[in-house]
């Protein structure tokens, strides 16, 4: 009789996750496109140079081409010196990089615009 049970609450978790959202959170609301690069940036599972060296070997160094530290999320988003213009036109003042990754939709369309603008491919 166990084993009924299991299958019946299986398919009831099955169903539950195939059923549309009713409520989308604003990432949901987002263009794939956009998720797509959000979702390299949070993960660090991106083809920035940190992660290509590190996980593939497919480049040469971790470094950024600034020289400055291994090119991540947190580095191109906030300290890159060679990004600083673009950086400057889409938060003209500071801003966490936890708002930039998780912020508000306003917030993580600015992020995606910075990294189209930056001619970065994530």
């Amino acid at each position: 009789m166990g084993g009924w049970r299991f299958i019946y609450q299986a398919k009831t978790i099955i169903k539950a996750l195939m059923r549309p959202r009713t409520n989308r959170d604003d990432y949901h609301t987002m263009s794939r496109e956009q998720q797509v690069n959000l979702i390299r940036l949070r993960t660090g599972h991106n083809r920035l140079n940190a992660h290509m060296n590190r996980k593939f070997k497919l480049a040469p160094s971790p470094t950024c081409a600034c020289g400055q530290e291994d090119q991540t999320a947190e580095h191109i988003l906030q300290r890159c010196p060679l990004l600083d213009e673009e950086r400057k036109e889409v938060w003209p003042s500071p801003t966490p990089l936890q708002t930039k990754l998780y912020g508000s939709r306003q917030e993580l369309e600015k992020t995606t615009t910075f990294i189209t603008s930056a001619g970065l491919i994530v």
